[in-house]
């Protein structure tokens, strides 16, 4: 079974995000911040990654930028989500996701990119 953390400070996206995974069969480790992301993936190990880019107090991009950054992390698929950001902005980064998902997102079409990451 595939794990997919998915890091959102709003409880009500989290709840979506781990309904909708949960359906299609992924084990989903939901976290509201993303203080513990590392000590969260050493012990969850995931094969995917969602990271909101506005989290309460804390930037997804810097975030993603020390995942990325990191050997232990630098391998994991990431799909950056936001309801500010457009694409266009996200790939202009420096650093950029493997996708990213703009809030409110389609479920089906969020599925679709998670099930492409997660292929082996």
């Amino acid at each position: 079974m595939k794990r997919i953390l998915v890091v959102d400070d709003d409880p009500d996206i989290l709840e979506v995000f781990q309904l909708a995974l949960e359906s299609e069969n992924y084990r989903v480790y939901p976290l509201l911040s993303p203080r513990y992301i590392f000590k969260t993936v050493r012990e969850f190990n995931p094969d995917l990654i969602i990271l909101d880019i506005m989290l309460n107090g804390m930037d997804g991009r810097a975030v993603f930028k020390e995942l990325r950054s990191n050997p232990a992390t630098e391998t994991i698929p990431v799909i950056m989500a936001s309801a500010r950001y457009d694409e266009d902005y996200i790939v202009s980064q420096q650093h950029h996701p493997d996708d990213y998902l703009e809030k409110p997102f389609d479920i089906a079409e969020m599925l679709q990119k998670v099930n492409l990451l997660t292929e082996n």
